[in-house]
């Protein structure tokens, strides 16, 4: 437990980094476009194509740290509800299933790229394995978050006043 933790905590860090670095990337490239379409009447494709690049690798990358602190979109009016001695297993299902949806979209991004990988993005010439590897790179990285979240929950000491925070 403690090495995946660790482990799915740096990992988690360094999305968050790298999404932060996409999102300046993104700002930068929006206002170069704004400016090369009013000041110079210019249509820029390649930034375009390379902003939404930014922006899928901002949040792929980002909602595995958004999980570990336990800060990420969170619906638990049936924990909360249920008697104290059911919120632990609730909580533990509601894991299975983040790594379920994982699991799942894994599966089928893996689908997808088998048959649009051969492809490439228009305006740049990037191989679609390339342009949607944050989103396998964040799906993993989730999986791997939520895992060390649901083994700190089974194993880890009983505490029912609220979700994980992290591993």
């Amino acid at each position: 437990m403690g090495l995946l933790s660790r482990a799915a905590a740096a990992a988690a860090r360094l999305g968050l980094w790298l999404g932060v670095g996409f999102l300046g990337l993104m700002a930068v490239l929006v206002v170069a476009q704004v400016v090369a379409r009013n000041a110079l009447d210019l249509g820029l494709p390649a930034a375009d194509e390379l902003a939404r690049y930014a922006c899928i690798a901002l949040v792929y990358l980002a909602v595995p740290s958004l999980a570990l602190r336990g800060q990420h979109v969170a619906v638990d009016i049936l924990v909360q509800a249920a008697p104290r001695r059911l919120r632990r297993p609730l909580r533990a299902a509601t894991e299975v299933a983040v790594l379920a949806f994982c699991a799942i979209s894994l599966y089928a991004l893996a689908a997808f790229l088998a048959r649009a990988g051969k492809f490439t993005t228009p305006a740049l010439g990037m191989p679609n394995t390339l342009f949607y590897a944050p989103a396998a790179v964040g799906f993993a990285l989730l999986a791997a978050v939520t895992l060390a979240r649901l083994l700190r929950l089974i194993l880890g000491p009983s505490s029912d006043e609220g979700p994980p925070s992290g591993p």
